[in-house]
């Protein structure tokens, strides 16, 4: 039987092809895996997040150029672009947040990754903001990238110790004292904005005030009418009693002068809404 050396020739190059295909084919990555990141932070600098959505999607971002778009400063913390990926993630919620965690990142395919967030929640009405900065190994600037949240709700028992923070002016700036301020009761003032805050601020040419980052935080400002020599004014206390309602105690400490002055005692706390009711405790001791 004789053999065609001519269609064997051409077996074997086929064949020698098909192995050659196969021996340089990289393997596959077997999908789904984890992401490896590290958490990026602008604490300890001057600056801030901007121009995030808070729309539920996170954002891949490659240069310096695309990252200063959402930063408000010239000097953050280095990022090597060449090796590495930030990805900014950002929304919002309609309720307190305790506690936001990744859960973790994950890879489905060569362009298609998903980032796991657990968000605790309390019962408390405000709308909160929030974002997420993580670096990873480079990715394609085109990559989609998933946002998948697992809120939970955490049952507070009231009430509950709020922490507070001491806010006080620098030198150059006073508290505004009120017109009529004599016939003024003792009231606390939510806010929320530099725009609110400038409103009970008055500074000379040279004066500032420290900064507060109103995204997170909430300014209390009690205020009132002593007819005695305030030597000194502090907040005790503030607690929350149930979900809208919250109980501030000031105690003032009083000289025996017979002169009528105004004093205000502000507070910084984490986020509260406009809408929340906050009773005042003034104690008068001499």
């Amino acid at each position: 039987m004789k053999i065609n050396f001519t269609i064997v020739i051409l077996l074997l190059l086929f064949f020698t092809a098909i192995f050659s295909s196969c021996k340089d084919k990289p393997d596959e990555p077997n999908y789904p895996f984890k992401i490896s990141f590290e958490e990026y932070s602008l604490e300890g600098t001057q600056c801030q997040w901007t121009n995030l959505s808070y729309n539920d999607k996170v954002i891949v971002i490659n240069s310096n150029e695309e990252l200063g778009k959402y930063i408000t400063c010239d000097r953050y913390p280095e990022i090597d672009f060449a090796k590495q990926s930030l990805l900014l993630a950002s929304g919002k919620q309609s309720s307190g947040i305790l506690e936001l965690n990744v859960t973790d990142l994950q890879q489905h395919s060569s362009n298609k990754s998903s980032l796991n967030v657990k968000i605790t929640l309390s019962d408390t009405t405000v709308n909160n903001n929030w974002h997420i900065a993580l670096i990873v190994k480079k990715m394609k600037s085109k990559s989609n990238v998933g946002l998948n949240k697992t809120l939970l709700t955490e049952v507070i028992e009231y009430p509950i110790e709020i922490p507070f923070i001491n806010y006080s002016l620098e030198g150059m700036c006073e508290w505004k004292i009120p017109k009529n301020f004599i016939y003024m009761n003792d009231t606390v003032v939510i806010i929320n904005s530099n725009e609110e805050l400038e409103n009970y601020i008055v500074c000379n040419v040279y004066g500032n005030y420290p900064e507060i980052d109103f995204s997170k935080y909430t300014l209390l400002l009690a205020q009132g009418c002593a007819t005695s020599m305030v030597l000194s004014r502090n907040c005790v206390s503030l607690q929350q009693s149930s979900k809208k309602n919250y109980v501030m105690e000031v105690d003032l400490y009083l000289g025996p002068e017979a002169v009528v002055r105004y004093w205000a005692t502000p507070i910084i706390v984490k986020k509260l809404s406009e809408r929340c009711n906050i009773e005042l405790i003034v104690t008068r001791r001499w």
